[in-house]
């Protein structure tokens, strides 16, 4: 091993340097290497060597991150936003030439003369590699262009005249030398014309030297011939002059004229069957014939046909081109280790300086390479400085924080829950006494808000923190703040292995801020990128140019290298280990599902395919690490959810197809704001690190990365901010915990929404009655004080004069209400959380919560629902299947929602009578068409929302589902109707109907939206659309410039639409006008920024302002119950009437009976949809929370 190289540090007492050539502090390196050329870097001829320099520094890239400064724009009212984005200079630069390649052009040349004899071929190889290892040949001078390469080298040396023989399995020697270059075919030839790239330290800057130097044409033949002119002439001369004999093999391609043949032995004589052996001799001279045919047939050709003749040489080259590189590949397998599960990966941290910088900075930034130990080392290392040390440690991911808590837990010999903690939603594993938290970064957020000027920690460290989810923005905000107003006293530690501290630096001024950084070439990582890859496999693919810049990465390019990431498991499984795991890195859950499927119907008896994705529970990662089947490969088949914290011991070879699916957010599209698309896109070469970074940590590995090399510095050196790209209404209404308007957080974010997204957020939070604007008439009565914590009025005055800094303009004001409150506690988006507050008014909590958790987590109905065993598939028949199950669990109703609600109440009674019994329960859902795994994460989510609600306010809960399901049966239209106003925004009217006949298709219009929409045809559903229908989804998917619809409910009577509307909309404005006919009422309903006017006759007016009445009634009465919750229920009782309210299952019985008599009565009302030009709708009717006067 060559020695470690020390860390890197950067303190904030480091003098800034004179004359200008370094940045603001100096960089002291400790034993730092002499920085080689490109070929000594990425060389793999030594072990341990600079093959992992690469990712040795990971902060030093000086273009910033492109982000975003929508809050301030939003506040400013700018016309045009400010772009703080740098854009990256990508240039490629003149890799030097490398010297190995002429052994291999030597050793390619000497090949054909090598098989003169039989006796000779199987060992002339092996000499010739042990010779040519031990050659010294000069290196080639630098910035010189090759003139000639490899591949031409492998193309001179074969016989020009002769067929195609077929490939025989190379003998591969286990000490054979190993070759860094290998000859490519002619399609993959590409020019050099690039300058050489400037030496960095940072990851991604040394990712595009590595992928310059192997897109770079090494001189190798061109070396060759000059320096040995006498070899060559005696290769082509020796290959000339071979007497041809005769082939025993029948093939239209005959053996080439320059390599004997052997001949046939003779037959052997048995009495009697003289005849028989006549006709044999026959056979074989007609076969001789054939052969001797198609050998004229090929020389004519070779000499006449140009196109043929190239053809066949190109074929040539691939052959030999594969068998170089495949022999190379066995040559570095060869040295590949076997180890134990329970390997430990040791850490390889210069833990007292971490602690020394952190005990004397305010902030202090941990790049180190993946797998070197810092997240399990740092917070264990805080933990044990001293018996008062509370820290707290943050994952992007519940998977990761989970696993790492119990590794932990693990060193330390101690149960996790003692020392060393979990918090996540819905799962806690500690208590008071617990000292070391590992939590979700989401999870964090919420404590903070909950009393950010008395954080309870002493250590802060945020892990992972190149991911920059938008909670993460939002704490590194607000923990900013509070070191700089030093109203808290700790220490904030920032780890990642690729991040660009430099910006990170410039946005911590005022505070005492360092950075370590260190990267040990621990074991080698073999790159083999798409050019090395499609050589390896004989694959004569050419990826298309100019990739990145095509903004779009169409489904054929996907398709493409989805096929050789397969051929590519079929050859890894076929050639190494079964002990030696895959890990594939896929787009998504659609693309592991179907490489899943794929693997289990043509290698089940050969591989463990092991999905990994966000729907997987962490128990099911843990259990397939643990677990070895004989003589099967396992191959983890992920996305980018196992880019971080996790180590896989047993992985050696990472296939990774460089995509990720992530929302994506245009302003050229409106509909993304509201419905941003997952949009299949290039990773940025950060990710292309981390993921690299898999293996290597205990063993070395082989990174197949399927993106050209020459293209690569192409790709954005780092991800852009999600924050970017996301809906942040969830966001934004637990920011109103500590701050009047979530704005003036977000524009003191270091990375910022979209303008467009924040108005849109802000809309959509008022339309639900979640929030007021302070200038309201109405606001004053709809503030709940008891709701407000006290403790955050300093905090909201500090974000507030901050972000006034920030901005030129005054910050308007909001207060959130208490459905806004109830909506914070849960974990759901707002939208799935008005089905809870719609339970509280009709006394339907339980059932509704059900249909809030069923809501979330979306459809648990599955054609895929099969063990993927069947080798033919039939997509229409599983579809059909899989509808008619839903149509006999929908009650009746056209309701997806109905019938999923329905299949989980079938499942936990299933669960309680096989006891919890998985091999039985997944029998069941298999039968059912359902997901085992979405059914489950509904039943926890249903749990977690429960847990939240309790101490909030009480309310029934109905635990035994026999109940429920009889509840549903009886209630299922009331639980349509609420779940339609739920999601009202998204409402959609059919213009026409799919007809097989006139080959057309559903199309509907929005409602509330200038959106055109069709139903998703790869979604089940127990719905068809209907002209004049009104589908109103749950989930809508942007595809281009169309909405695919799925998990709906239809409404066939627009009357039943805009009354449902009427009675339970958070606000509505009305006016009473009188005409001939009578008196009417005309109704204003608001919502995605449109407004539509319902005409309804006097009666039905009536109706539906009493029916208001009585749903504001229990507001009051949920309002009493949580500020007197700890009241004794005859006390209560007694408070209620002194408000002259009725208890609260009274006046719940009361409006569900009302309900259910407006719809039976459907017939006797009028309500239409009409134009209203005048503002002249001057009453409001809230769902309202203000007291009425107590009496005396």
């Amino acid at each position: 091993m060559p020695r470690r190289p020390g860390p890197q540090i950067k303190r904030a007492s480091d003098k800034e340097k004179k004359d200008g050539a370094g940045g603001s502090h100096d960089k002291v390196n400790v034993d730092a290497p002499t920085p080689s050329s490109a070929d000594e870097q990425w060389s793999t001829n030594k072990q341990g060597g600079n093959v992992l320099q690469w990712l040795a520094q990971k902060t030093d890239a000086v273009a910033p991150a492109p982000t975003s400064r929508g809050a301030v724009e939003y506040l400013n009212q700018a016309k045009k936003p400010k772009s703080y984005a740098a854009a990256a200079a990508s240039s490629t630069g003149k890799a030097k030439l490398s010297t190995p390649a002429d052994r291999l052009a030597e050793k390619a040349a000497d090949k054909p003369a090598a098989k003169a004899a039989r006796s000779a071929s199987a060992k002339d190889p092996a000499k010739s590699g042990r010779r040519d290892a031990a050659t010294e040949v000069p290196k080639a001078p630098p910035r010189e262009p090759a003139k000639e390469t490899a591949k031409d080298a492998a193309r001179a040396a074969l016989p020009k005249a002769t067929p195609k023989v077929e490939a025989q399995p190379a003998v591969v020697p286990a000490a054979a030398a190993e070759a860094t270059a290998v000859p490519r075919p002619r399609s993959k030839a590409s020019p050099i014309a690039s300058p050489h790239l400037k030496q960095s330290d940072d990851a991604v800057s040394k990712l595009v030297l590595i992928s310059a130097a192997k897109a770079a044409i090494t001189p190798a033949a061109a070396t060759n011939t000059a320096d040995k002119p006498e070899k060559a002439a005696q290769t082509s001369t020796s290959a000339a002059t071979a007497p041809p004999l005769k082939s025993v093999q029948r093939s239209s391609v005959s053996t080439p004229a320059g390599v004997p043949r052997l001949e046939a032995p003779p037959p052997r004589r048995v009495r009697g069957r003289r005849r028989d052996d006549d006709r044999a001799i026959r056979a074989q001279q007609r076969m001789e014939e054939e052969q001797e045919s198609a050998q004229r047939r090929h020389e004519e050709a070779m000499r006449t046909d140009a196109e043929y003749k190239e053809r066949f040489e190109s074929m040539q080259e691939m052959q030999a081109a594969m068998q170089m590189s495949q022999a190379e590949f066995f040559a570095k397998y060869s040295r590949q280790e076997t180890l134990l599960l329970n390997h430990v990966v040791t850490e390889r941290l210069d833990m007292p300086v971490i602690l020394d910088l952190i005990d004397q900075h305010d902030v202090v930034f941990i790049c180190t390479d993946t797998g070197s130990g810092k997240s399990t080392g740092v917070p264990k290392a805080l933990l044990e400085l001293s018996p008062d040390t509370k820290v707290v440690s943050t994952q992007p991911r519940r998977t990761a924080t989970v696993a790492i808590a119990s590794r932990v837990a693990s060193l330390r010999r101690e149960p996790v829950g003692e020392d060393v903690g979990y918090w996540i939603r819905g799962d806690k594993r500690g208590d008071e006494q617990t000292r070391l938290w590992y939590m979700t970064s989401y999870t964090l957020l919420l404590r903070i808000l909950e009393n950010p000027a008395e954080l309870p920690f002493t250590h802060i460290v945020l892990d992972e923190f190149h991911e920059r989810q938008p909670d993460l923005e939002v704490t590194v905000a607000l923990l900013r703040l509070a070191l700089l107003n030093k109203t808290s006293h700790f220490k904030l530690v920032l780890m990642s292995a690729t991040l660009n501290t430099e910006d990170w630096e410039e946005y911590f001024a005022g505070l005492r801020v360092a950075t370590y950084k260190q990267s040990e070439p621990e074991h080698p990582i073999h790159d083999y990128f798409l050019e090395d890859t499609c050589t390896l496999l004989g694959t004569d693919y050419q990826a298309p140019p100019h990739l990145v810049s095509r903004g779009v990465v169409d489904k054929d390019t996907v398709d493409k290298h989805f096929y050789l990431a397969q051929n590519l498991i079929l050859f890894l499984n076929s050639c190494s280990n079964p002990v030696h795991s895959i890990l594939v890195f896929l787009p998504g859950r659609a693309q592991v599902e179907a490489m899943s499927t794929w693997l289990l119907t043509q290698l089940s008896h050969r591989v463990d395919a092991v999905p990994w994705h966000s729907a997987v529970n962490l128990s099911e990662i843990e259990a397939a690490m643990k677990r070895h089947l004989p003589r099967r490969q396992k191959v983890y088949l992920a996305t980018d959810i196992a880019e971080v914290s996790i180590t896989l011991p047993d992985v050696v070879h990472v296939i990774d197809l460089v995509l990720v699916k992530r929302p994506k957010i245009s302003k050229e599209s409106p509909a993304s704001i509201h419905y941003p698309p997952l949009v299949t896109q290039w990773i940025s070469r950060g990710s292309v690190a981390q993921r690299r970074g898999r293996i290597g940590r205990v063993q070395q590995g082989f990174y197949f990365c399927l993106f050209p090399a020459a293209q690569i510095a192409d790709l954005p050196a780092y991800s852009q901010p999600p924050i970017e790209n996301s809906r942040i209404d969830e966001l934004s209404l637990h920011c109103l915990q500590v701050v009047n308007n979530p704005v003036a957080i977000f524009s003191l974010c270091h990375g910022q929404p979209l303008v467009e997204a924040i108005a849109s957020s802000m809309n959509t939070l008022t339309q639900l009655g979640c929030i007021l604007d302070a200038r309201d008439p109405l606001s004053a009565g709809e503030r709940v004080e008891e709701i407000y914590n006290r403790q955050n009025e300093r905090w909201s005055r500090m974000i507030m004069a901050a972000a006034q800094a920030e901005v030129a303009t005054d910050i308007p004001e909001y207060q959130y209400t208490f459905v806004g409150r109830i909506l914070q506690l849960i974990p759901v988006s707002p939208q799935p959380g008005m089905l809870v507050f719609f339970g509280f008014l009709t006394g339907l909590e339980s059932l509704m919560i059900l249909a809030a958790a069923v809501t979330s987590s979306l459809s648990p109905f599955s054609i895929n629902a099969s063990d993927g065993r069947q080798r033919h598939f039939n997509v229409p028949r599983a579809m059909e299947e899989t509808e008619n199950v839903m149509r006999d669990l929908c009650c009746g109703l056209r309701s997806d929602i109905v019938a999923a609600m329905k299949a989980t109440l079938l499942f936990r009674i299933e669960q309680q009578r096989h006891s919890d019994n998985v091999p039985t329960l997944r029998q069941w859902c298999l039968q059912k068409h359902l997901s085992y795994d979405k059914l489950m994460a509904i039943v926890d989510l249903e749990s977690h929302i429960k847990y939240e609600l309790a101490e909030f306010v009480p309310f029934r809960n109905i635990v035994e589902a026999e109940r429920l399901l009889e509840q549903l049966d009886k209630l299922a239209s009331m639980v349509a109707v609420m779940t339609n106003v739920a999601f009202v925004a998204q409402s959609l009217e059919v213009t026409s109907e799919g007809n097989a006949y006139t080959n057309s298709k559903e199309m509907a219009l929005g409602i509330f939206s200038d959106l055109t929409a069709v139903p998703d045809i790869h979604s089940p559903s127990c719905l068809r659309w209907q002209e004049g229908d009104i589908i109103i989804p749950v989930q809508l998917n942007l595809i281009f410039d169309k909405l695919l619809a799925s998990f709906s409910t239809a409404i066939a009577s627009p009357k039943q639409f805009w009354i449902s509307l009427l009675l339970f909309s958070q606000r509505v404005q009305y006016a009473t006008f009188s005409d001939d006919d009578g008196t009417f009422h005309v109704f204003a309903l608001s919502y995605g920024g449109k407004e539509r006017y319902v005409e309804v006759d006097e009666i039905s007016g009536y109706v539906v302002l009493e029916f208001r009445r009585k749903l504001s009634s229990i507001c009051e009465v949920l309002r009493l119950s949580h500020a007197h919750r700890l009241l004794y229920e005859e006390d209560f009782d007694a408070l209620l009437s002194s408000y002259s309210l009725p208890p609260l299952p009274e006046l719940q019985r009361e409006v569900i009976t009302g309900l259910v008599s407006i719809f039976n009565n459907l017939e006797d009302m009028t309500a239409d949809e009409v134009e209203h030009d005048e503002d002249d709708l001057d009453v409001v009717s809230l769902l309202s929370f203000a007291l009425p006067t107590r009496a005396s």
